[in-house]
């Protein structure tokens, strides 16, 4: 990929916060204000080598973005172009003049004003205010100017405190226009010191829309401080109106050292889904939820620093990830020895580590212990969402040790493969609402314990909650026979299939092959039911298996539960299964062989002896080829079609007719591939090669 990034207005702002966000990660250790610098070349290189850009156009990509970005500052030092921030934001070079010391201020002030002035206090311009507010002068300032405070005629108070508090006389109420109020001060004043002050009448110009405006009062000032002024009567002082003073609207300035960037509201999915931010939460999460929260993940696994981790779909801060040592390890793996199973997460911390889920560090070590056992190669996750069930070495293997998981992975592979007869009875919309499930059982998953994982099982059970988990160990409970049973659920991987394994015990116990079981969903995760229809009793010759001779045969059987006749592989029906031949499980898997095999075996004897010919019903195919491996009818339908020995009756539905291949057939064909593979060599140079299909199976071949 050596295309450049779109750099619009959003995008060369996630450039620049990225960019941000890995000097920060950078200057970690830094003072808040010191300079973070990074040159333009090592930038271009990382971001290059991270996303496969190309170098030229994503250095100018980056210089554009950061010099629109106020959170950085551009330097070019010696032809090397270099980009500066800090962790506080845009980097501000310290001043190291002082411009303003006590000295100065103390002994060279800007404006010197004499101090016997009173001007110094009480100061000529003044704001422009509807009312005057009363000047409150200090006794030390009173000795300056020669007027002595007073020390008899006042309250307690004032004697007491030095100081004179004017009072503020109210306006007339007889009066509706708003005039300024006149503070007069010959109370509590000797008649040497009163400084009377003129009353002025206010001169009010009412305006059109009935708004008055007041009229400020001037105060007047002795010009000596022993002289007293006489009031002149009717003299009055008038001003002109003052004009009504607007109120400056106070702007929110942004803070120093950023610009507000306006940010996009429509979001574009890799899908090119375009999203509107500004709809509520809600309905966001309902439409895109689950995109959104897949973003959120691949972002977080993006992120070089690795400050959260993730477990399933939990996440947590790295940096308060609780710690195990080897010892706890080795405690806990001990444990699980003791108990002998897989144990859930609650177990360990209250069993272990004496925590309960009242303690406030109760998730917080939860979510560590899960965290650091996934990360160990001793312990292996078996749990399903909301049941976190871990296993160690050392542990019995559920379900025994007669069936390799390579092989039976190989065996049901036909379930992932679109040959899968309860994909008919799944409705896709309705697969999360599935409670129970019905399984009639074959001979292969009665005499083994497992039952295939169809869809119909899938769309019961819980999947895997991390994506390299392999099992889930399940718990059943059987009450009608008050008792508990640990199953293992293989998931599918890729081309193979997945299974159910641990119910040999049971089903040799309780069950016949063609007994019908069914699998129930419970309110606990991890916990499933298993029952089965009850019969009357009953005693039957149904085929078994020896496994020490490795031979099949009938035996007398008493079950009590429910069967069904067809199914049954009982003696009376199918007398030639026990001919059949217990291949080995890596032989088993090859279905084309085995359909032959099966075919000869069951099939009723229509030809002579030279040439050979057996006829079979599709009901009895799937009782004998279940005998071997577990398949569909699906699966069978398929085989049979594309297997050239088999023809249909087209007088009778699902009948089949197998014409074995002569041993001059099978060498004819071999001969033909082998001149096809290998044209240049000599067909006499070719050694003879054991024929596979011809002829029936003996008890004798290997």
């Amino acid at each position: 990929m050596t295309g450049a990034p779109p750099m619009g207005t959003v995008e060369q702002h996630d450039l620049a916060d990225e960019i941000y966000q890995l000097l920060i990660a950078q200057g970690t250790l830094f003072a808040l204000h010191a300079p973070i610098r990074q040159t333009l070349t090592n930038l271009t290189e990382f971001l290059a080598l991270r996303y496969q850009y190309d170098h030229t156009t994503l250095a100018a990509a980056i210089e554009v973005a950061l010099e629109a970005d106020p959170r950085f500052t551009r330097e070019e030092v010696t032809g090397e172009v270099r980009f500066v921030t800090s962790r506080h934001g845009a980097y501000m070079p310290r001043d190291d003049v002082d411009t303003h010391s006590f000295r100065q201020r103390l002994h060279e002030p800007d404006h010197p004003l004499p101090v016997d002035d009173i001007s110094v206090v009480v100061s000529t311009s003044r704001p422009a205010i509807t009312s005057v507010e009363p000047v409150y002068i200090s006794d030390y300032w009173q000795v300056q100017v020669g007027m002595t405070p007073v020390e008899d005629g006042g309250d307690e108070d004032e004697a007491a405190t030095g100081q004179f508090v004017a009072p503020i006389h109210e306006p007339d109420a007889s009066i509706d226009l708003v005039s300024s109020p006149v503070v007069p001060f010959d109370e509590g004043l000797p008649t040497a010191n009163v400084v009377t002050l003129a009353e002025t009448e206010p001169a009010i110009t009412a305006q059109a829309t009935g708004q008055q405006e007041a009229v400020e009062t001037e105060v007047l000032r002795p010009d000596m401080p022993q002289t007293v002024v006489e009031p002149v009567e009717g003299e009055t002082i008038a001003h002109a109106p003052v004009a009504p003073v607007t109120p400056v609207p106070s702007v929110q300035m942004p803070p120093a050292g950023r610009q507000t960037v306006e940010r996009a509201t429509i979001f574009t999915l890799p899908d090119g889904t375009m999203i509107d931010l500004r709809q509520p939460s809600e309905a966001l999460l309902a439409e895109h939820g689950s995109a959104m929260a897949q973003l959120l993940a691949d972002k977080i696994e993006q992120d070089p620093l690795r400050r959260i981790v993730s477990f399933g779909r939990y996440y947590f801060p790295e940096a308060n990830v609780v710690n195990l040592g080897k010892n706890d390890l080795r405690k806990i793996r001990e444990y699980m020895l003791e108990r002998n199973e897989p144990l859930l997460d609650a177990e360990l911390i209250n069993d272990v580590f004496y925590h309960n889920a009242r303690q406030a560090d109760y998730e917080g070590l939860r979510f560590s212990i899960n965290y650091r056992l996934h990360r160990e190669k001793d312990f292996e996750f078996v749990g399903v969402e909301g049941a976190n069930l871990w296993s160690t070495r050392g542990l019995p293997v559920i379900g025994g040790k007669r069936i390799k998981a390579a092989e039976m992975g190989q065996i049901t592979s036909y379930l992932v493969e679109g040959f899968d007869d309860s994909r008919d009875s799944i409705d896709e919309e309705t697969a999360t609402e599935v409670t129970s499930v019905t399984h009639q059982l074959t001979f292969f998953e009665w005499e083994y314990g497992i039952i295939p994982l169809d869809a119909a099982l899938a769309a019961l059970l819980p999947g895997p909650v991390l994506p390299d988990q392999r099992s889930a160990v399940l718990r059943f409970d059987l009450p009608q026979r008050y008792s508990q049973v640990l199953v293992e659920v293989r998931y599918p991987t890729g081309n193979r299939g997945g299974w159910l394994q641990g119910f040999e015990e049971f089903f040799h116990e309780h069950l016949v092959p063609s007994a019908l079981v069914t699998l129930t969903r419970t309110d606990e995760p991890g916990i499933f039911t298993l029952t089965y229809e009850e019969g009357n009793e009953s005693d039957e010759r149904i085929l078994t298996f020896d496994e020490k001779k490795n031979k099949l045969g009938f035996n007398n059987v008493t079950f009590y539960c429910a069967i069904d006749e067809d199914l049954l592989p009982s003696q009376s029906r199918l007398g030639r299964l026990n001919r059949l031949k217990a291949f080995p499980m890596g032989e088993r898997r090859k279905a084309e062989m085995i359909l032959e095999h099966v075919a000869e075996v069951i099939g009723e004897q229509v030809g002579t002896r030279a040439e050979p010919k057996y006829a079979i019903t599709l009901d009895d195919f799937f009782v004998a080829y279940n005998v071997l491996r577990p398949a569909s009818k699906r699966l069978l339908r398929s085989l049979i079609e594309h297997s050239p020995g088999f023809v249909a009756d087209e007088t009778t539905p699902d009948l089949f007719t197998y014409v074995p291949m002569t041993g001059t057939d099978v060498e004819a064909n071999e001969d033909e591939d082998e001149e096809q593979r290998e044209p240049e060599v000599s067909r006499a140079d070719v050694p003879p090669t054991r024929r596979r299909y011809g002829g029936r199976y003996d008890e004798d071949d290997e």
